[in-house]
């Protein structure tokens, strides 16, 4: 499963700034790192930008599950630091972040000896 990027208050002024000086969408998807399609779907999911159609469309029941979700500040298993996040998550944003590469698998280089 993909990574879904979560936007920093500074990125999130920058994508702010970035429509009001009418950049395009190719500028502000090098400023996040992402491509055209990921940076639409980024403003749309933020409620930055509204866009037609249904790629970009957010059930109404997931937006307010996500905004209504509730929040735990139980600390993470790795680091033990009181990050809040949402009931369930085990480990803080970061952890999970570095700990995504460990689901891919035993390497294929390990297996072959």
């Amino acid at each position: 499963m993909v990574q879904r990027i979560v936007l920093t208050d500074d990125q999130r002024k920058a994508l702010y700034e970035a429509l009001d000086n009418q950049q395009t969408y190719t500028e502000m998807a090098d400023l996040i790192g992402v491509c055209v399609d990921t940076i639409k779907r980024i403003l749309h999911r933020e409620g930055i930008r509204e866009f037609d159609g249904a790629k970009y469309a957010v059930s109404p029941a997931n937006r307010l599950n996500r905004l209504n979700q509730e929040q735990w500040d139980r600390p993470c298993l790795k680091c033990k630091k009181r990050v809040p996040r949402p009931h369930g998550h085990w480990l803080c944003p970061k952890c999970s972040k570095s700990n995504s590469g460990l689901w891919a698998g035993v390497d294929e280089d390990w297996l072959a000896k």
